[in-house]
């Protein structure tokens, strides 16, 4: 660790400074009358003096006395205020500060401190030992009075300050060192910062950074053992950066707390308050208290952990605007958030820890299935039977990390608010649709009236014309039915219809659908190519108004049916359609052109014909198709001709 000190006042300019330091050195700010406190704590360093801070020159050897590799440079705005401490610092930086002049001084005077720590070093290594290091056997406590210390800290309630507190008490009773200080990983930025201390000042240590890379942490994280002062000087790469750490946390020991082969932290020992040595048996009982500790610690992040995940997930439960419910494989309702006791209208405490048929039929019937059968749904609409509450609910299995189930879970939405806002839409829009309808409906009877009336005013007339009077009938009754077919279709397509849903034959449903065109005299002429997959496709369906709505939508697009020809009518099922699969049905002939038509506005019901007729024929097709779960699209294909795609939900293949 390379450390830079600022000796400075508070409110001193020099402070920008620090925007310009390297980013691989620590820096810590003092003022000068704790400048030797601070160095004391230090082997090497670079001190940056503030020569305009007042009284700076009176107390300057104060901050030279302290014995170490120190390299002193200083912070003047001219050359005139650096002048009278030329003799006593190595160099000096001139204001304005910037990133290159700081960098390269320090960096300069970094190589100076570290020529006087190797010197410094070299008589150590030459007597290799290091003064105040010894050991003995004999134990200076009885084991059994720290075990029973070390349990009670152990049962501390999942704190991790209480733990380390009772900790180092534990430690200090144990063997009696006048500083003691515990290192841990933050778990964000994954340095060693401290975490607890006794007889250090807090101030000095409390903003250092301890990596990873070097010092005391690479050390131990590479020996895995007890650090003492002499293991350093057989190992030059971590010796400097190592001895400066131990000094700055004032440790003669260094022990670390190590946890499924992850070095947690470090416990540092200064040296004992009586002067007196080590024993082996006093570091070898530390050594395994540290280990339990580590682990210890390692079990209050995880419950530190799993705390925040059920407060976070109950409060994003408690704030979700739909209601979840899910059950074990007990069987027992284990989640039930607020949402879901609003919507259902039963309190939590009538539903959680019990059976699932506390909640309402079909919810338990829904949780059940996909627990048992993994059957799962997504934004399906049901009703409850309790109420008659329309909820859209999706429901899917819980698994743990290896895939087995742990039980089922739902999602529901009370859809009540929804559907009434889409009944009121559907009701404006078919008012809006009727009242615009009209208006075109009374031109649309205008005519045919025209004509009834004219042949009425002339039978007397021409009442013995036989031609006269079949011509009469036959007019009035082609107007009267055209009238007929569209208040028909003008009221299916109003108002609601009531279906009668059951389980029918797709293929019949159709071939029903062509018997209607035929009934109508529509049929004649037309030959059919059937191209159907090889099952029978079963839906859900009112097969009256099913076929009906086939037998209006190609009365209505395709030119078959009026000219003659070949109608080609294919199938294709498709897996990836709705829960079940889906098919999808195709209608065309050769003489039906796309670019003749509008395909946009086919199926708008005030899209007026060729002829300046209006047909409703095609929004009521539409209409009940959608019903039915599906949905009707005019599709451009080859030359040019009209191909319409019907997809309806299968039941069953």
């Amino acid at each position: 660790m390379k450390f830079i000190v600022l000796v400075s006042t508070a409110d001193s300019s020099m402070k920008t400074i620090k925007n310009f330091v390297p980013p691989d050195f620590t820096l810590l700010e003092c003022e000068i009358e704790k400048t030797a406190e601070v160095l004391n704590n230090l082997m090497s360093a670079i001190i940056l003096v503030d020569l305009t801070s007042p009284h700076v020159f009176s107390r300057f050897e104060e901050i030279t006395s302290p014995r170490g590799s120190f390299t002193y440079i200083g912070l003047a705005s001219t050359e005139s205020e650096a002048r009278p401490a030329a003799h006593l610092l190595y160099d000096f930086i001139f204001e304005p500060f910037s990133s290159w002049k700081v960098e390269r001084q320090i960096q300069k005077a970094w190589e100076h401190s570290e020529l006087l720590a190797d010197r410094k070093l070299s008589p150590s290594k030459e007597e290799g030992h290091v003064a105040g290091v010894k050991y003995s056997q004999e134990p200076s406590r009885q084991i059994e009075h720290v075990l029973r210390e070390f349990s009670r800290a152990l049962s501390s309630n999942f704190s991790r300050e209480r733990l380390l507190e009772m900790f180092l008490d534990t430690v200090g009773e144990f063997v009696p060192v006048g500083k003691l200080s515990v290192l841990l990983q933050d778990n964000k930025t994954k340095d060693y910062v401290m975490a607890a201390c006794k007889g250090i000042d807090p101030e000095i240590c409390s903003n250092l950074l301890f990596k990873s890379g070097g010092g005391i942490i690479a050390w131990l994280q590479e020996e895995g053992r007890i650090l003492l002062p002499e293991d350093l000087l057989s190992d030059s790469r971590w010796i400097a950066s190592a001895l400066q750490e131990m000094k700055l946390l004032q440790a003669q020991i260094c022990i670390p707390l190590q946890a499924k082969g992850r070095l947690v932290g470090v416990l540092n020992l200064g040296p004992k308050i009586t002067g007196a040595s080590f024993y082996e048996d006093e570091l070898e009982m530390l050594y395994i208290i540290s280990g339990n500790v580590a682990m210890a610690l390692l079990d209050i992040d995880l419950h530190h952990q799993l705390c925040y995940q059920k407060i976070y997930m109950e409060s994003i439960l408690i704030h979700m605007n739909s209601g979840v419910a899910a059950i074990d494989l007990e069987e027992k309702i284990t989640t039930y958030n607020t949402r879901a006791a609003e919507i259902l209208g039963i309190e939590n405490g009538k539903v959680l820890q019990k059976d699932l048929r506390s909640l309402p039929s079909p919810l338990g019937d829904l949780l059940y299935e996909t627990l048992k059968g993994g059957k799962c749904y997504q934004k399906e609409e049901i009703e409850l039977a309790w109420k008659h509450v329309p909820l859209e609910i999706s429901t899917y299995r819980l698994t743990g990390d290896n895939g087995e189930v742990l039980g089922s879970g739902m999602i529901f939405e009370d859809i009540s608010e929804r559907k009434q806002l889409e009944k009121e839409r559907r009701k404006t829009d078919q008012l809006d649709v009727l009242n615009r309808f009209v208006g075109q409906l009374a031109h649309e009877i205008k005519n045919p009236m025209v004509a009834i009336q004219t042949f009425s005013e002339l039978l007397k007339e021409k009442y013995e014309d036989h031609s006269f009077r079949d011509s009469f009938a036959r007019t009035v009754r082609q107007e009267v039915k055209r009238l007929n077919e569209l208040v028909e279709q003008l009221i299916a397509f109003s108002s609601s219809i009531s279906y009668k849903f059951s389980t029918e034959d797709l293929y019949e449903i159709v071939d029903r659908g062509l018997l209607n065109i035929n009934e109508q005299g529509s049929g004649e002429g037309v030959s059919i190519d059937f191209s159907y997959s090889d099952e029978p496709l079963k839906i859900k369906a009112d097969k009256n108004l099913l076929s009906k709505a086939f037998a209006y939508l190609l009365l209505n697009t395709l030119q078959v049916f009026s000219q003659g020809g070949e109608l080609y009518i294919s199938s294709k099922y498709d897996d990836s359609l709705f829960e079940n699969g889906g098919v999808r049905l195709y209608f065309w002939d050769s003489q039906t052109k796309s670019e003749k038509l509008n395909l946009e506005k086919m199926f708008d019901p005030l899209q007026i014909q060729q002829d300046n007729s209006i047909l409703l024929g095609l929004p009521v097709s539409k209409k009940i198709i959608e019903d039915h779960g599906g949905k009707v699209n005019s599709l451009a294909q080859g030359k040019g001709d009209l191909k319409l795609e019907v997809i309806l939900p299968v039941l069953s293949r």
